[in-house]
């Protein structure tokens, strides 16, 4: 009798043998893949992350930009400066020239105060009042030599009015009609859906301050 169930006991010892093993190897099996696996994701956010790369929202972007250059051409601190914005996937992006570091500063307050701004770059560079006033003059003259604009800040204020308002009317496009102001006159070109649009655009440009006429040269698709 004993004999008989020391041969039970091995039979069964050696089936649950391979069934223990199986059961180590599913175990290992179920441990997440190393961190290593995962490259390919970080690249892509890095990618993303690159200067480079083009916006993935370029309307919510062109009224990012359009907003920032509005307060700034706004506020008696910063609208004698010469800076240009630009915006990518909601950063802000701030280059050219301010008359001090506090109006440089100044330039970002207004940058973050704006919606949808993630982050702002401050790539102002200084350049004192007296060669900034030097720089206009000549720039003034080279333009009007050349039959441009004489008023270049003005001009850029009433452009950046002007597309202000494209942007807060629903029913004219902020990105399809372009504007273009040389010594008050204000070009629209582009494109509109109607009659309709096309009129609206040059009815709100009118509106702006300095606007002395309109030119409207929108193409109706």
């Amino acid at each position: 009798m004993n004999i008989k169930l020391s041969i039970a006991a091995l039979v069964l010892g050696g089936c649950l043998l391979p069934v223990a093993a199986y059961s180590a190897d599913t175990t290992k099996s179920a441990v997440p893949p190393s961190t290593s696996e995962t490259g390919g994701s970080a690249i892509k956010d890095n990618n993303r992350a690159d200067p480079a790369h083009r916006s993935a929202h370029p309307v919510d972007d062109s009224w990012i930009t359009t907003k920032v250059k509005a307060k700034i051409v706004e506020d008696k601190q910063t609208r004698a400066d010469h800076v240009d914005v630009e915006t990518v996937n909601g950063v802000v992006d701030l280059t050219g020239t301010a008359r001090s570091k506090a109006t440089a500063a100044r330039h970002v307050t207004l940058a973050r105060q704006v919606q949808g701004v993630k982050s702002v770059k401050n790539n102002i560079k200084i350049e004192p009042a007296d060669t900034a006033a030097a720089s206009d003059k000549n720039s003034d003259k080279s333009r009007t030599a050349a039959g441009k604009s004489n008023q270049p800040t003005k001009d850029t204020t009433i452009t950046t009015k002007v597309k202000a308002k494209f942007l807060e009317d629903k029913a004219v496009s902020g990105t399809n009609i372009h504007v273009k102001t040389v010594n008050g006159v204000v070009r629209l070109t582009g494109s509109a859906k109607s009659n309709e649009e096309s009129a609206k655009a040059a009815e709100l440009a009118r509106e702006v301050e300095g606007v002395k006429s309109v030119s409207n040269k929108i193409k109706v698709l």
